[in-house]
């Protein structure tokens, strides 16, 4: 038997003892020894972890990611302002990222995703300006390669409503997961939308679009994607990431649609983050928040998921590939409790990206052990001692050391 501190990545584990465990939608975690798989891939081999002072979580999914984009700020020249000038900033500046360059800001984020427990990534990629619009496809999904068996990864082809059918059936040859878009940027948003919908359809995957990414209440992707897939499969993906004018809406009209999209079995990925800094730049007083209202989306049994965004790009000049920092905005700006946020931040994120119902911690032997001693604590102290454990291997381990001068303060009782 071995402590957490003893393990290296690496370490296969068979059990895990001593640990509380949250379970979805729980309010608190409960004891739980928990027993992995690779006791029988091991052949006696793996290590049991006493892990008493630790939690055991759901490793967390970010499901809405631009790795094209990672790490661009500082070259695109320290840009600021609103969705609007952040495209418009992306427009100018990706014509010159070489493939080259897109792999190298990927696999850092992906790396430092890996290290912080998240091991289920969706990422947009843009067609890039320039004579090889494709660059970044192939870039991402060169990568979903690269990193399979330590973080999924899905592929989401983003055209804009400018490119042809023809380099979008490229695209998809190439190996994309998903199609999406950003309809609401389009001259004719019903139009793209349903563009996409149709090749979606002809090629047999499904769809993550941008969805109303506004403050206009009178936006309208979120609805038309409900009606235009409804008939769609049940296990055909069909997601709608952002959908910020939800937060605009007026109680019984907001009803209407979220159980339209319910119905629909639509899912939705907030993004809370990136749309905390694009939204409300022309509100300076009583700001908007920018978000969907979270509470309500769970109520009428949407199934929702979040998303880290953007990663030091024109979108959003912080990121980090952290999803603990996307829990902890679902608390303070979306109001959830903690143990829901991390929820729809892990095992709701799986969900979205498997289209079906995710495994439980311990029963996909993927699991994150995060020394704290509550949910809330782990989040607010932004869980800086972290073993993250896939298929019942360690394979990453973050440890933090501190040193102060001593303290010469009388003990106080707490």
């Amino acid at each position: 038997m071995v402590n957490p501190e003893s393990l290296v990545p690496g370490s296969e584990v068979s059990r895990v003892i001593g640990a509380t465990r949250l379970y979805e939608h729980a309010s608190d975690p409960v004891a739980w020894d928990g027993v992995l798989a690779a006791t029988e891939q091991t052949d006696g081999e793996a290590v049991v972890v006493d892990a008493h002072g630790w939690i055991a979580l759901p490793p967390l999914a970010d499901l809405h990611a631009h790795l094209d984009k990672a790490y661009t700020w500082e070259a695109a020249g320290r840009p600021e302002g609103s969705l609007e000038d952040a495209v418009a900033c992306w427009r100018e500046f990706g014509a010159s990222l070489t493939e080259d360059r897109i792999v190298v800001g990927a696999r850092r984020q992906l790396r430092a995703a890996l290290a912080a427990g998240v091991l289920t990534v969706r990422s947009h990629v843009n067609f890039h300006e320039g004579d090889d619009p494709l660059r970044g496809v192939r870039a991402l999904v060169g990568l979903r390669e690269e990193f399979r068996g330590l973080v999924d990864l899905q592929v989401v082809a983003m055209p804009s409503y400018e490119r042809d059918d023809g380099v979008v059936r490229e695209a998809i040859a190439l190996g994309v997961d998903l199609l999406g878009g950003a309809p609401h940027l389009s001259p004719d948003p019903r139009a793209d939308l349903h563009r996409t919908l149709r090749l979606a359809e002809e090629a047999g995957i499904g769809v993550d679009v941008h969805a109303d990414e506004t403050l206009d209440p009178a936006a309208g992707d979120l609805r038309e994607l409900a009606r235009a897939t409804a008939h769609w499969p049940a296990d055909v993906i069909r997601s709608a990431g952002h959908c910020v004018s939800l937060g605009m809406l007026e109680a019984p009209e907001l009803v209407r649609l979220l159980d339209e999209v319910a119905a629909a079995g639509v899912s939705i990925v907030t993004n809370p983050l990136t749309n905390l800094y694009l939204q409300g730049w022309s509100h300076p007083v009583a700001t908007p928040r920018g978000l969907p209202p979270l509470a309500a989306l769970i109520e009428a049994g949407v199934t929702l998921a979040a998303g880290g965004d953007n990663v030091q790009d024109p979108f959003n000049p912080l990121g980090n590939a952290d999803m603990v920092d996307v829990v902890s905005a679902l608390v303070l700006a979306g109001h959830l409790d903690p143990a829901r946020a991390w929820s729809i931040a892990s095992s709701g994120g799986r969900r979205v990206f498997a289209g079906e119902a995710a495994d439980g911690v311990g029963e996909a032997d993927d699991l994150l052990l995060v020394r704290a001693g509550t949910v809330a604590e782990a989040i607010a102290e932004r869980a800086p001692d972290r073993i993250v454990i896939r298929s019942g291997r360690v394979v990453a381990i973050r440890r933090t050391e501190v040193s102060t001068v001593p303290v010469a303060s009388p003990a106080v009782a707490l």
